[in-house]
C-alpha cells in the first residue's frame, strides 16, 4: 500500500486508539532497556559496535569478491547459486524451483528478505501454499497481516487475539490464559507441514564466504526443521549478509540476540555449509539454492549517503528504543521493514515515494543511532534521505519561507517575533497562549507566548561588567531562550556573574539551523549556520561557549563543522567553537564550586535527547550529588518527551502520545519538581502537565540553581 499523507494519518489514528498495541509496546519497551543493559554487563558495547561497524563497512568491490568466494565454496558442495536483479526475478526463480518439484506446500522460517520481495503472495498466486513456521510469523499469517517488527513480527498481538485466531483456525476450545497449551497447539498444527512440504525456505543472518556457510539464529526449533526435513532448501539473502570469516560472523552473533531481544544468546544458532547430506535425494545431497537478491543493493554499496545502511544486521533494536515506534508500532512506522532503519530501507528498496512521509516521522532523538550494534548513524541517514527527497520534490511553502526568509535573518526574525508578541497579547493569559485559539489536534499542551522583551534586550539592560573575571564565556541563547524563555537565560547570567564569570552573547541571534536540517532544507540551514558563525565572535576571546539548549549545543558541536567543510575559514572557527562548547551544567560541574540546596523538595530529572546522545553528558548525577535523598530517578529518563521541534507540529497526535508516557513516568516518582536542561522539553512537559491540570512544577536547570541552590566558590 502506498503511504500517502492521508493513509498515514489514518493509520496513526488507528494505532493510537489501539489499547492492546499501547500496552504491548509499553511493556516491551520498558523491559527491553533493562534486558539490554543486563545482557551487556561486563562487555564494552561501544567497542563491540565499532568492531561490527568496521567489519561490515565494505565497498561494492569487496562485497562482490566475497560473493565470488562464497559461490565457489557452496557450488563445490553441489548447491546452486542464483543472482536475482529484483524482487520479481527472485520470486519467479523460487516459484520455478517449487513448480519443477510439483510442490503444493513450502515451509518457511522467518526471513525479512522474503518479506522484502513479497514472496508469500507471489507463491499463493501461483498455486503454492507457503506456511510460516515461526510462531509470530504464523500468527500474522493467520491474521493476514504483515510483520510489525523485524524480530517479533506479532508484537502487536496479545494472548486474547492469538487465542481467537487459533480458535478460528483449529475449531478447538482454547484458554487464552494457557500460553503453554497455545504453543503446543501451534506445534501440533505446524508439525505436519514439515513433512508435507517439498521445499523449505529460510533467510540467513550471516553468510561466511571462506567456508560457504550460512548462520541462522532462531528462538524456536522451526529453523532447523525447515532446513533439515524437506528435500529442498532455498536460502533467500542479500549481498550485505556476506562476511569474510567465522571470526567476523561470530562477532555479529555475539551482539545480535543481545540487541534484538536482550537475550545473552539465542536458543538456536544453526550453521549450514552448502548442500547438506540428505537420504531423500538420489544424489545423497539436499537440493540447495542460494538466491541472492539485488533490488538495488549492488548500485548502492558505494553510495556516499546510504552505504552505511548495509551494515545493518537486522536486529530491530532501533525500533525497540524509537519513541515513535513505541506508540505507533511497525504497521505505521514502516512499510515492510519497520522502525528507523526500516524507513531507510523502504527508501532504498521500495522507493522514495513510499518512504517520503515516513521519513518525516523521525523526532531526531538519536536513540536509534546510540543502540545500533553496527555503529550506523541511523538518524543522520534519515535526515540525509529526507533532505534529498525535499530537494527533489520541494518543501512545504510555509516552512520554506520560515527557514529561508526568517530564521536565518536575525533582524527579520527579531521583527517577526516582536510583531508576534504584540499580536498575541489579546490571546495570552499569564504568559501562556489561550487554548481557545489553538487547533484541536494541537491542543494537547498549553504553550508559552512570545515575550515582550527578548533575552538579548534583557541582557543588555543588565550591568554584567566584571573588572577582573575568573573566566569569560559566550552564551548562545538560541531561539527558545531568546523569545520564549528569556528569564531562563537571565537566571544563568546572574548565577555566573556571582561566580565572577563574565558572560557575553552573540552580536545577533540566529536559529541554530536544526529545524531546517530536520525538515530537509539543507540550503537554508547552511545559510543560517554561516550567519551564526559570523555573529559568534572570536573564540580566542573566550574560555568556553555555553548553551542552555542541548539541541543547539549538539548542532553547533557536530553539524556546524560538517556543513562548513567547504568553507575553510568558517570551518576553522566553527571547530574552535565546537571544542570549547559546553552545557551550562557541564560547565558548572567542572568548576571548583560547592552546591547546597536551600529548601527540601522532591525532584526528578528528564534527560534531553541531544544532551545525552548529542553532547554525551547528563546533569542527572550532579543533581544526585547535590540534592541527594530529595532526588528521585525518573523511569526512562532519557526517552524522548515527544517535542522534536517541528515534529510536534507535523505529528501532534504522535507527539501527544509520547508525552503521555513521559507524564505517566513523572507521576510515578511523586516528585514536586521536574527538572530538565532543554527549553523544548520544558515547553513540552510543562505544557502537557498544565493541560492535564497536574500540579507539578517544571523548571530549567538554570532557574532551579538560581532559585533553590546556594553556590559557593571553593
Amino acid at each position: 500500500m502506498f503511504y500517502s499523507n492521508d493513509t498515514l494519518r489514518k493509520k496513526i489514528s488507528k494505532a493510537l486508539s489501539d489499547k492492546t498495541l499501547h500496552d504491548n509496546l509499553d511493556t516491551f519497551f520498558h523491559n527491553y532497556k533493562i534486558s539490554h543493559q543486563t545482557a551487556y554487563e561486563g562487555l564494552n558495547f561501544s567497542k563491540l559496535k565499532k568492531e561490527i561497524g568496521k567489519l561490515k563497512d565494505k565497498t561494492s568491490q569487496e562485497r562482490l569478491k566475497l560473493f565470488d568466494i562464497f559461490k565457489e565454496n557452496v557450488e563445490k558442495t553441489g548447491a546452486i547459486v542464483y543472482q536475482a536483479k529484483d524482487s520479481k526475478e527472485a520470486c519467479r526463480y523460487i516459484t520455478s524451483v517449487c513448480k519443477k518439484l510439483n510442490a503444493e506446500y513450502v515451509v518457511k522460517s522467518k526471513s525479512m528478505t522474503a518479506e522484502e520481495i513479497g514472496l508469500n503472495p507471489y507463491l499463493e498466486r501461483h498455486g503454492i501454499k507457503p506456511v510460516e513456521t515461526d510462531l509470530g510469523e504464523w500468527i500474522i499469517q493467520l491474521a493476514k497481516e504483515t510483520p510489525s517488527h523485524m524480530i517479533m513480527p506479532a508484537i502487536h498481538k496479545n494472548r486474547f487475539q492469538v487465542a481467537e485466531l487459533f480458535r478460528k483456525y483449529t475449531d478447538e476450545e482454547i484458554d487464552e490464559n494457557d500460553i503453554e497449551k497455545m504453543v503446543k497447539i501451534a506445534r501440533k498444527y505446524l508439525r505436519e507441514y514439515y513433512f508435507k512440504a517439498t521445499v523449505g525456505i529460510t533467510g540467513a543472518n550471516v553468510a561466511v564466504a571462506e567456508t560457504g556457510t550460512i548462520g541462522i539464529v532462531t528462538n524456536e526449533g522451526n529453523g532447523r526443521l525447515t532446513t533439515s526435513i524437506p528435500p529442498v532448501h532455498i536460502v533467500v539473502l542479500g549481498y550485505d549478509k556476506l562476511v569474510k570469516s567465522f571470526q567476523e560472523a561470530m562477532k555479529i552473533m555475539r551482539v545480535l540476540p543481545k540487541n534484538a531481544t536482550g537475550q545473552i544468546i539465542s536458543v538456536y544458532v544453526s550453521w549450514i555449509k552448502g548442500a547438506m547430506d540428505s537420504i531423500k535425494n538420489p544424489t545423497g545431497k539436499k537440493e540447495t539454492h542460494f538466491v541472492f537478491v539485488d533490488n538495488g543493493r549492488l548500485s548502492l554499496f558505494d553510495n556516499p549517503v546510504v552505504k552505511e545502511a548495509f551494515k545493518c544486521i537486522r536486529c530491530g533494536s532501533c525500533a525497540n528504543v524509537c519513541p515513535v515506534y513505541g506508540v505507533t508500532g511497525g504497521h505505521v512506522f514502516g512499510h515492510i521493514y519497520t522502525g528507523p532503519i526500516g524507513v531507510v530501507l523502504t527508501a532504498m528498496y521500495h522507493g522514495e515515494k513510499q518512504a517520503k512521509n515516513l521519513l518525516n516521522m523521525c523526532t531526531g532523538c538519536k536513540a536509534c543511532t546510540e543502540i545500533c550494534p553496527a555503529d550506523i548513524d541511523i538518524q543522520k541517514l534519515i535526515s540525509d534521505l529526507n533532505a534529498g527527497i525535499v530537494e527533489k520534490t520541494g518543501l512545504d511553502s510555509v516552512k520554506k519561507i520560515v527557514f529561508s526568509q526568517i530564521l536565518n535573518k536575525p533582524t527579520t526574525f527579531k521583527n517577526v517575533a516582536k510583531i508576534g508578541s504584540i499580536a498575541a497579547k489579546p490571546l495570552t493569559k499569564n504568559s501562556f497562549i489561550n487554548q481557545s485559539v489553538v487547533p484541536r489536534k494541537h491542543n494537547f499542551r498549553i504553550l508559552p507566548s512570545l515575550k515582550k522583551h527578548s533575552f538579548s534586550e534583557d541582557f543588555r539592560a543588565l550591568d554584567t561588567y566584571l573588572p577582573t573575571p575568573f573566566k569569560k564565556v559566550l552564551f548562545y541563547p538560541g531561539c527558545a531562550i531568546e523569545y520564549l524563555y528569556p528569564d531562563v537565560g537571565i537566571s544563568m547570567v546572574k548565577l555566573l556573574n556571582r561566580l565572577n564569570i563574565q558572560v557575553d552573547i552573540p552580536g545577533k541571534t540566529v536559529c541554530c539551523g536544526l529545524p531546517a536540517i530536520h525538515s530537509g532544507d539543507k540550503q537554508s540551514a547552511k545559510k543560517t549556520i554561516i550567519n551564526n558563525i559570523k555573529y559568534m565572535k572570536n573564540p580566542d576571546y573566550y574560555d568556553n561557549y555555553i548553551v542552555l539548549c542541548p539541541t543547539c549545543g549538539s548542532t553547533i558541536k557536530e553539524i556546524f563543522p560538517q556543513m562548513l567543510s567547504d568553507l575553510p575559514n568558517d570551518f576553522k572557527k566553527s571547530s574552535a567553537i565546537s571544542s570549547k562548547l559546553k552545557m551550562f551544567s557541564e560547565f558548572l560541574d567542572e568548576l571548583d564550586i560547592k552546591l547546597k540546596v536551600k529548601d527540601n523538595m522532591k525532584c526528578t530529572y528528564h534527560i534531553p535527547c541531544h544532551q545525552i546522545r548529542g553532547l554525551h553528558f547528563s546533569a542527572e548525577y550532579i543533581l544526585k550529588n547535590t540534592i541527594k535523598d530529595s532526588f528521585v530517578p525518573l523511569p526512562d529518563a532519557d526517552t524522548c518527551c515527544g517535542f522534536g521541534g517541528s515534529f510536534s507540529v507535523d505529528f501532534p497526535e504522535v507527539s501527544s502520545a509520547i508525552l503521555d508516557k513521559k507524564i505517566e513516568n513523572i507521576l510515578s516518582t511523586n516528585a514536586n519538581i521536574v527538572l530538565t536542561e532543554c527549553p523544548g522539553c520544558l515547553m513540552q512537559i510543562e505544557g502537557g502537565l498544565l493541560k492535564k491540570g497536574i500540579d507539578v512544577k517544571v523548571l530549567h536547570l538554570s532557574e532551579f540553581f538560581d532559585e533553590y541552590v546556594e553556590i559557593e566558590q571553593q
